[in-house]
């Protein structure tokens, strides 16, 4: 059956992408029983050692504050974030992983980086840093638009 013109859209591409990987992660985070989404796993991965200020990750994400508040607050039911006020502005807060978190993290980024070989495998290593490269340029390009 020939693809319809969408089909061979670079929107097409990556939003296919985009949804199989989250089925991945999706995937692996059930096998390891753990309770969370996508979407906060990711998040996870955003937060340094150190701890981040919400409104960072606001940008990183180009989520809305409502929506990362929502996964923020999933993170810290279960106690693998640490929320602390800023003295100096009461509305803001630092973010930052309890030993917990960072174990959970830990854990499903090892098994991701076994996923990660699969799914890359046959592609050439200076095909895949053109690839990224090309999608932050995107990204960028987006981002413009949006602003």
């Amino acid at each position: 059956m020939p693809k319809s013109d969408i089909e061979k859209t670079l929107g097409y591409a990556l939003n296919g992408s985009a949804f199989l990987m989250k089925q991945v992660i999706k995937q692996l985070i059930q096998q390891h029983h753990y309770q969370t989404t996508p979407e906060a796993f990711f998040l996870l991965n955003l937060i340094p050692k150190t701890g981040i200020e919400q409104h960072q990750l606001i940008n990183k994400t180009h989520k809305d504050k409502a929506a990362i508040t929502r996964l923020l607050d999933q993170l810290n039911h279960q106690g693998w974030i640490v929320r602390r006020v800023i003295k100096e502005n009461k509305r803001q807060a630092t973010i930052r992983l309890s030993e917990t978190g960072e174990q959970v993290k830990t854990n499903l980024n090892q098994a991701l980086a076994s996923v990660s070989t699969s799914m890359i495998k046959g592609i050439p290593t200076d095909e895949l840093r053109t690839t990224t490269k090309v999608l932050n340029m995107l990204n960028e390009n987006l981002t413009d638009i949006l602003d």
